[in-house]
């Protein structure tokens, strides 16, 4: 349940993608990761914080929150 809310905020609100990576076997823990693109960094940390913002508000525990900004044209 709480999963699908999340999944459903990220997907519909954010327009980003989602995927349940760890813990699966658990009950009342999991690990997910949210992947973002964005035309710049502006826009970009507008979303994770909006993301941020909506996992702390909830009834669940985040236990952790990390992000990693790769800019894809870095490197051509």
């Amino acid at each position: 349940m709480y999963l699908r809310r999340i999944r459903d905020y990220v997907t519909g609100r954010l327009d980003a993608s989602f995927a349940e990576v760890g813990h699966r076997d658990l009950w009342q823990r999991s690990r997910v990761v949210v992947a973002v693109a964005a035309s710049d960094l502006q826009v970009l940390e507008t979303v994770l914080d909006r993301l941020t913002r909506y996992l702390d508000s909830e009834e669940w525990v985040l236990v952790s929150c990390s992000s990693q900004v790769v800019d894809v044209d870095e490197g051509f």
